[in-house]
């Protein structure tokens, strides 16, 4: 670049009939303030998915094993150390926010609010410069500014606490920063500095940050080639080294761990309809149906790309280097894919994300200094593209996340003393344990409460040890909660965990909650059939007492919680006074006495035995049915008198039945329906 287009780009920027300064800031800020609120706008609305889990478990971890990249993955028999496939410059700044400020979903992820959000005034700020350079038409810094406000793909990964909005931002104020450098005859150390420790964080953000070497290199070359041509060479080679010192301590890392396997070749007119569809209208489209709108995008990205090489002049102002920093870092992507696949979707070139979006604007910027009337068309065609995909984004559950919340809650409500929780996979045992109530089984266990949590197949074991495993610990717990999360299933592919329980114990439920790509499971299992000839040595109160001369409660428990606001767990103990074909359901409600007036209602339960698995059509007169069952968290004073409130009824006409056998000292309501038991709380 000559002193001449420099001198020329210079007063281009003070004298090109722009808008007076005042009025350009303030639609920057208020720019930057839109972006800013939209990113933050239900931040913490979906749940964490996997990767992030991860990011958490290292941004949390001690400063040391966070710099290495050290995640320890455990089934809380043993541990497996594993090293992430990411560098550390972004979970640095993610540990810095945890530690003062919580692990809160709103917290962890906004690191990458703050990269999206820059966007903004970063693209602005090298719009700007190309334009007065003459590469890019007047107007394209404002329309950068309220694209990438606006983009959904800088949305979706600027709500996910994972690098890659951090990437693109950086990939662009790296190129900025490198650009101002080089407009100098000899570089000004501000910028200097700047461009160094924006290229340090950029490479140590992504391992594929080195994509866009070359195209640094090639800046750097073209400056000194005039100037110190000896030094042109040192320069971009260094930085070709440097790229391939990065790219190579990368694949190193990824590949001996056996990442990318499930990595499969994507060709060129795949990952081009791809990352256009991406970096255009988001995630949160069906590609099928905003194609013809994915176009449009391309088309105005490439008008720009014409606008810039439209002559020598232009060209040798910089023309090629928006084109070139989208177009080497796929060659090059693609060459590396033909040995080991390295692409699965757009993220992984979130770092050309900046570039396209900045040629979409010189497009429009482009098409408005010959027709002003039809760039503002196109503009609100895209707003009004880009307007749906958010709406998409925050309305539809198909992008949404997995309900990791709901199953904790499902969990927390159910959880009993004498259960096993077990999470399959162990790698997930972070997620797990942010959303489930692991630490309340682990309370449990610590208080001598019979619980215990493990992650499931045992890391380390064969299938053999596996199953002799699960078989030791059927012998130790009344029930088993199978949690499994789909959306890493490497360990247990044919699910043979939920199989061996399924052979070798009863289950009683299964409540699936949302995933929009895998499945989430939450199981509860039976571990020996509950169906006994005598009466239980562990029965507590024996109560006999029957209902519509067919059913009788022989007796019940009363158990402690495994924490205070924790499930109550009542054991019922029933029998059948003659074989039926009919279904019966039973109402059980916990009742705080009121010194003048109606008790009060504090939880109810209501079910089939055994939610249906074990209904009373299939009960034999002389046996004896134990049924686990619960009553909701509730609030109890350890001094208080309460009432258990017991009620059995049809299930297809919901008559209730009348009690029709009943000891002298049973209490029965005066409806003659209801059979009050009393419950004081243990202490």
């Amino acid at each position: 670049m000559s002193d001449k287009i420099m001198d020329r780009a210079a007063v281009s920027l003070r004298n090109s009939g722009e808008r007076p300064v005042h009025l350009r800031r303030g639609l920057l800020l208020a720019l930057i303030l839109l972006a800013f609120a939209r990113l933050c706008w239900h931040l913490d609305a979906h749940n964490l998915w996997w990767d992030e889990s991860l990011s958490l478990q290292r941004a949390e971890s001690g400063w040391l094993a966070l710099l290495q990249g050290h995640l320890v993955m455990r089934d809380g028999i043993s541990e497996l150390l594993t090293i992430d496939q990411h560098p550390f410059f972004y979970f640095v700044l993610q540990g810095l926010l945890l530690r003062g400020a919580g692990i809160e979903e709103f917290v962890l992820r906004f690191p990458s609010v703050m990269a999206a959000t820059l966007l903004v005034p970063v693209l602005w700020a090298l719009g700007r410069r190309l334009v007065a350079r003459g590469v890019l038409a007047a107007g394209s810094a404002e329309w950068a500014a309220l694209l990438a406000a606006l983009n959904p793909f800088f949305l979706w990964y600027g709500q996910e606490a994972r690098p890659y909005a951090l990437w693109a931002m950086l990939a662009v104020l790296s190129t900025y920063l490198l650009l101002r450098v080089t407009e100098e005859g000899a570089p000004s150390r501000p910028w200097l500095v700047g461009y160094l420790v924006t290229l340090l964080a950029f490479l140590t953000t992504h391992y594929y940050a080195a994509l866009l070497l070359p195209v640094h290199a090639l800046l750097c070359f073209g400056w000194l080639r005039r100037r110190a041509p000896q030094w042109a060479w040192v320069a971009a080679f260094g930085l070709l080294a440097v790229g391939g010192v990065v790219a190579g301590a990368g694949a190193w890392l990824i590949l001996k761990q056996g990442g990318g396997e499930n990595f499969r070749f994507v060709p060129l007119r795949i990952m081009l309809p791809d990352l256009l569809n991406a970096f255009s209208m988001g995630l949160s489209v069906d590609i099928d149906q905003v194609w013809w709108l994915d176009l449009v995008f391309g088309a105005l990205a490439l008008v720009g790309i014409g606008w810039g090489l439209r002559s020598r002049k232009s060209m040798a102002a910089g023309g090629w280097l928006l084109p070139t920093f989208l177009g080497v870092p796929i060659l090059l992507l693609l060459a590396v894919s033909r040995v080991q696949p390295a692409y699965m979707n757009a993220r992984h070139l979130s770092l050309l994300s900046g570039a396209f979006v900045l040629l979409v604007a010189a497009g429009l910027a482009a098409v408005a200094q010959r027709q002003r009337w039809a760039a503002a068309g196109l503009a609100l065609l895209l707003v009004a593209g880009v307007g749906y995909s958010t709406a998409n984004y925050f309305t539809r559950p198909e992008y949404g996340k997995d309900d990791y919340t709901g199953a904790g809650h499902y969990l927390a409500e159910r959880l009993l003393p004498g259960d096993l929780l077990l999470l399959n996979p162990p790698f997930s045992w972070r997620i797990f344990d942010y959303y489930l109530p692991v630490d309340l089984v682990e309370q449990g266990a610590r208080e001598g409460k019979g619980t215990a949590v493990y992650g499931v197949p045992f890391l380390h074991q064969g299938w053999e040890e596996i199953e002799a495993g699960l078989e030791r610990l059927r012998g130790q717990y009344r029930r088993i909660w199978l949690v499994t999360s789909g959306t890493h299933p490497y360990l247990d592919p044919e699910r043979r965990v939920k199989a061996w329980l399924e052979q070798n114990t009863v289950r009683l439920k299964k409540e699936s909650f949302y995933s929009p790509t895998s499945f989430l499971d939450v199981e509860l299992f039976l571990t020996q059939v509950p169906v006994f000839t005598r009466v239980p040595a562990d029965m507590e109160h024996p109560a006999d007492v029957v209902f519509g001369d067919q059913i009788r409660l022989v007796g019940y428990s009363v158990g402690q919680r495994l924490a205070a606001g924790s499930a109550l767990p009542v054991t019922l103990y029933w029998q059948t006074e003659q074989p039926t074909d009919v279904h019966y359901k039973y109402i059980l409600r916990l009742l705080q006495p009121a010194q003048d007036g109606e008790p009060q209602v504090l939880a109810t339960t209501e079910r089939e035995p055994y939610d249906g698995v074990i209904p009373t059509i299939y009960w034999k007169p002389g046996e004896i049915i134990m049924e686990y069952s619960e009553l909701p968290p509730a609030p109890l004073a350890d001094d208080g008198r309460y009432l258990l409130a017991l009620q059995m009824y049809h299930a297809e006409t919901l008559e209730k039945l009348p009690i029709t056998q009943a000891p002298a000292d049973a209490q029965i309501d005066a409806d003659g329906v209801t059979l009050l038991l009393p419950y004081t709380p243990a202490h």
